[in-house]
C-alpha cells in the first residue's frame, strides 16, 4: 500500500450533511461561512452559477462538482438568480427541514425545493466533517476551493453510480440509510482528495504536500501502518536517506510538527477507534506505549478534549 492509502485509511467522517436540491429559476442561495465541514456541490442536472467573494462567476454544467475544504463563503444561483436572494438557512426552513448539527448524521436527507417558473436545478450536497475535535491537517493543506468535472478527469462513472445510490437511498429512506450513506461519503470525499492530488500536486500544503514528498511520505506510511512499533528517530531518518537532523527539520516543515508529536497523534487516533468498538482501556494503555493510566488518560483528554470514559459513554448514548 503507498503512503497515500496508508495514511487516507485512517481518515473516517465523523458527520456529514446530504441534502438535495431542486431548484427552479429565479433562485440564488446563499452557503454562509460554517463553524466546520468542508461542503461539496455535485450538478446534477441543469446549468448552475458559483459567486465567491471577489471572484468572477464560474458556470457549472451537469458532471460538475465543486468542494471548499474551508467552508468559505459562496453562493450558488440561476443565471437571473438575483431576482430571488435567500441563505441556505431560510431555505432549510422554508422546507421545514430536519435540524442538524456539526458531527451528525441525519437519518434521512434533506429535501430542499424553490420553486420558480424558470430553468431547473438538481444538486447533490455534502457537507463533510473528518473525524477530528479540529480542523485536521488533510483539510488545511487543500487549496481552499476545488472545481472538478467529473466527466473530463474520468471520475464520472464511479461518481455518477455512487451518487445515483446515495440518491436512491434517499428517496426510498430504508433502514440502514446512515450507515450506507456514511460510508459512501467517506468514498467519495477520499476519492476527490485522491483525484485533487494526482492532478495537481503542486497544489499540495502542509500534511498533503508531506504524503507526496518521496522521503517525509514514507515515514508517514509507516506510521500510519505500524503505530505500535517502536520507531525512533535515527531509524525513520535512515529509512527515508536522511540524517537525523535533516528529516527532524522537513518532517516538521511540512507537516508542522515534530514525528514524536506526529506519532503520538497517530496512536491516540487509534486508541479511539479502538475505544468506541470495545476495547479495554488497559489495553489500550499498553498498546500506545504509555507507562501508566494517568498519563494516557491526561494525553487523551489533551488531544480530544474528554476522557476515555466519557468518550466511550458519549458513543454509546448515541
Amino acid at each position: 500500500m503507498d503512503s497515500l492509502s496508508r495514511a487516507l485509511s485512517d481518515k473516517r467522517l465523523r458527520g456529514s450533511l446530504l441534502a438535495m436540491l431542486e431548484f427552479s429559476a429565479p433562485w440564488r442561495v446563499d452557503f454562509e461561512t460554517a463553524l466546520s465541514g468542508a461542503p461539496m456541490h455535485y450538478i446534477l442536472e441543469g446549468t448552475v452559477w458559483l459567486d465567491r467573494p471577489g471572484e468572477e462567476p464560474i458556470q457549472l454544467n451537469a458532471g460538475e462538482l465543486v468542494m471548499f475544504p474551508r467552508w468559505d463563503r459562496h453562493w450558488l444561483r440561476s443565471r437571473n438568480g438575483f431576482l430571488r436572494d435567500m441563505t441556505v438557512r431560510e431555505v432549510v426552513r422554508q422546507n421545514q427541514g430536519d435540524a442538524w448539527a456539526p458531527g451528525q448524521w441525519l437519518d434521512r436527507p434533506l429535501k430542499l425545493t424553490l420553486d420558480g417558473t424558470g430553468e431547473k436545478a438538481k444538486i447533490l450536497s455534502l457537507v463533510f466533517e473528518l473525524d477530528e475535535n479540529s480542523p485536521h491537517p488533510l483539510l488545511l493543506g487543500l487549496p481552499r476551493f476545488i472545481h472538478v468535472d467529473a466527466e473530463r478527469t474520468g471520475m464520472e462513472a464511479w461518481l455518477r453510480m455512487t451518487l445515483d445510490f446515495l440518491s436512491a437511498e434517499s428517496e426510498q429512506q430504508q433502514s440502514g440509510y446512515a450507515v450506507v450513506s456514511s460510508r459512501l461519503a467517506d468514498l467519495v470525499f477520499m476519492q476527490i482528495v485522491r483525484s485533487q492530488l494526482l492532478r495537481h500536486p503542486q497544489e499540495a500544503a502542509g500534511w498533503l504536500r508531506a504524503l507526496v514528498d518521496p522521503g517525509i511520505g514514507m515515514a508517514l506510511a509507516a506510521m500510519h501502518d505500524r503505530p505500535e512499533d517502536d520507531l525512533p528517530l535515527h531509524k525513520l531518518a535512515k529509512n527515508c536517506g536522511m540524517s537525523r537532523s535533516t528529516f527532524c527539520s522537513r518532517f516538521k516543515q511540512l507537516v508542522g510538527e515534530t514525528p514524536y508529536q506526529y506519532l503520538r497523534s497517530v496512536r491516540l487516533e487509534r486508541a479511539r477507534q479502538r475505544l468506541l468498538s470495545g476495547e479495554r482501556i488497559k489495553v489500550l494503555v499498553d498498546d500506545t506505549g504509555y507507562a501508566t493510566y494517568y498519563a494516557f488518560g491526561k494525553a487523551f483528554r489533551h488531544h480530544f478534549g474528554m476522557s476515555p470514559q466519557q468518550m466511550r459513554r458519549q458513543h454509546s448514548a448515541k
